[in-house]
């Protein structure tokens, strides 16, 4: 395959999807190069959900620039695409009164960053009527209501799907293995992207590749940046105890991270982490240690919670660039490469403002913006089941033979909204998990597994056995058992 467009994206994590949302709205030929077989499978899809309320960047740096404006801007993200977006308000607490100078230059710094509504409260009845259950020994937190929580797989998933609607074309299971920069007017493109898919000419490129955008931006010559992977490790609480928390909690942050938080998740449970661990090689296997600490950091915040209702644990990973700060610019080794590279934490929350200064950085360096008219900002998410009311339930059954049929027991996932995610591009087990929640409640899969098995098989028409839980070889089943 050889193809021509405009821009070529390289990466399918929120950042990759954002920009290819916002670039459809414009007659452009865009394609997204993707090395996971779907869409954010990278950090994306292993963080807390947090967007921030931009006060913890040190002003000035390009963190700082992006992160109270990404946050003003996720209503208009959000709700046309029909992603649940909450504006909880967070806490940064404090047990000591000797601390209190450290939460000053927090909203200080909050101020010169632009974040609204900042306010630090000492008056202990105040906080517990916010926070109930947090711990009697909370002297002081600087409270910052405009922050919020996502669920950054979904809304990930949903800049996909309006892209995609939108005429992007995206490739999976395509690692980039050579970019060669052509200079050439008369060729198709300043550059040709390899990989196993083919040959895609394109005239401008964007680096959205994560953990790899040092390793990508070095294929054009490029090495002024490199990523240096951190491990963050989490505890997911289940959703019976949705409630108990109802701020996103961070302690006073160190010099490495923003420290320990709790926080509800977009869709209902709890979270617990992250912790912060340096990587030689990229890994996302939990250890006991790490888990015991942010178990430990946790308990300090919210001693008397219920962690028998932990279901399960996970890391993700951190693209932490050398500088520690965002990497957004056109590339000083070749015109036409822009690197959005080195996003870490803040990096979901400033996921829309990087779009819009991208997408006119793109405009500064030469690329013609003409609006296409017949662009749809909305996107229809798969009808959920566990959220109908009865008069809802009626109809969605009435119409959909599959909705009586309860897939997932303890999410109330329904073997219609599996079906739909399938025919939405779902042909893995985390594909299904992440569009629908099924495993991921109390039980982790153990009794929806072999029936989503049964049910991919039968939607794309393959053999059990060549199910995988996300590609890349993770099969289930060995093969049929023989009786006797």
């Amino acid at each position: 395959m050889i193809k021509k467009c405009d821009v070529i994206i390289v990466g399918a994590g929120v950042i990759g999807t954002g920009l290819a949302r916002e670039l459809s709205r414009y007659k452009l030929d865009v394609v997204v190069m993707e090395k996971e077989p779907d869409v954010g499978w990278g950090t994306t899809k292993a963080n807390s959900g947090i967007i921030h309320a931009g006060y913890d960047a040190k002003p000035g740096t390009v963190k700082a620039s992006f992160s109270a404006p990404g946050n003003k801007k996720y209503e208009e993200w959000t709700k046309p695409l029909s992603v649940p977006f909450k504006r909880i308000g967070s806490f940064v607490s404090t047990k000591e009164e000797s601390q209190l100078d450290k939460l000053e230059k927090l909203m200080e710094q909050g101020h010169e960053n632009g974040v609204d509504k900042l306010e630090i409260i000492k008056d202990k009845a105040r906080i517990k009527d916010l926070e109930p259950n947090i711990s009697e020994k909370v002297e002081a937190v600087l409270h910052a209501p405009t922050a919020g929580v996502v669920a950054p797989y979904k809304l990930t998933i949903a800049l996909y799907e309006n892209a995609r609607e939108n005429g992007v074309d995206f490739f999976f299971n395509s690692p980039v293995e050579e970019i060669e920069v052509t200079n050439n007017s008369e060729s198709d493109g300043r550059f040709a992207v390899t990989s196993s898919e083919g040959e895609i000419h394109g005239d401008y490129v964007i680096n959205a590749a994560g953990i790899s955008s040092g390793k990508v931006a070095k294929m054009v010559g490029d090495d002024s940046f490199s990523i240096f992977p951190a491990r963050g490790e989490y505890h997911l609480l289940d959703s019976e105890i949705q409630g108990y928390v109802n701020k996103i909690n961070f302690p006073l942050p160190t010099g490495d991270s923003k420290g320990i938080l709790v926080t509800p998740a977009a869709e209902g449970s709890i979270i617990f982490g992250p912790n912060h661990q340096p990587l030689e090689k990229p890994s996302v296997a939990t250890t006991r240690q790490g888990l015991d600490q942010v178990f430990n950091g946790a308990t300090d915040l919210f001693p008397d919670i219920d962690t028998g209702k932990i279901v399960t644990n996970f890391a993700g990973l951190r693209a932490k660039a050398g500088s520690d700060d965002f990497e957004i610019g056109e590339s000083e080794a070749v015109k036409g490469f822009i690197n959005v590279g080195g996003i870490q934490s803040p990096g979901l929350t400033a996921a829309p403002a990087i779009s819009e200064h991208v997408i006119g950085l793109l405009e500064e360096k030469g690329l013609t913006l003409e609006v296409d008219q017949s662009f749809s900002p909305s996107r229809e998410p798969i009808p959920n089941f566990a959220d109908m009311d009865m008069e809802e339930i009626s109809e969605y059954t009435d119409d959909f033979r599959a909705a009586k049929e309860i897939v997932c027991r303890c999410e109330e996932v329904t073997r219609a909204e599996i079906e739909e995610a399938i025919e939405r591009g779902a042909d893995t087990l985390d594909g299904i998990k992440f569009r629908t929640r099924s495993r991921m409640g109390s039980c982790q899969g153990g009794f929806c597994t072999p029936r989503l098995v049964e049910i991919l098989s039968d939607e794309l028409g393959i053999s059990p056995k060549d199910v995988t839980k996300k590609g890349d070889g993770s099969y289930l089943l060995d093969g049929e058992t023989k009786e006797g």
